[in-house]
């Protein structure tokens, strides 16, 4: 084989293995949403570590669990659809605990209506609906730390 004609394969090939990558990175998929469901998530359960009261976080800490099942069934479907799964969110660490139960929760319903999107793929559905279980089980167990923060402070702690 001549040198030039080495060299057009070798061009070609770099050029589909950069336009794959590329591809891959760039295009949604099937799951665009499903990314950004995720990083809610996540950024939700960096607001609430912290310390506080055992009873709340008796609470915090099941909401902490339930958002790592739901990462879990999402991850599922990212990793078909060839995703990157590495996200470091960023955290706004000066909310009060009343602003960060706020934050974290609006964090939680936005992640619920992002996988809430029409499901296009028949196999996806069941960790679809598991994701929505985990969410509405963290969504239960926020308010419930969030009342008894409340209760403490009304009896003075």
């Amino acid at each position: 084989m001549n040198r030039p004609l080495l060299g057009r394969f070798a061009a070609l090939g770099l050029a589909a293995l950069l336009w794959t990558g590329s591809g891959l990175a760039d295009t949604p998929g099937r799951h665009p949403r499903y990314l950004h469901a995720r990083t809610d998530l996540r950024t939700a359960q960096w607001i609430l570590r912290g310390r506080d009261e055992p009873n709340v976080m008796h609470h915090i800490q099941r909401v902490d669990q339930a958002i790592d099942r739901a990462v879990s069934e999402i991850d599922r479907a990212a990793v078909l659809d060839r995703k990157d799964l590495v996200d470091h969110p960023s955290v706004d660490t000066s909310l009060d605990r009343r602003g960060r139960f706020r934050k974290a929760m609006a964090l939680l319903r936005s992640a619920r209506a992002d996988i809430a999107r029409e499901e296009d793929n028949p196999r996806a559905i069941g960790w679809r609906d598991h994701a929505y279980h985990h969410i509405d089980e963290a969504i239960d167990q926020l308010h419930k730390a969030a009342r008894d923060l409340h209760m403490d402070r009304l009896e003075g702690f």
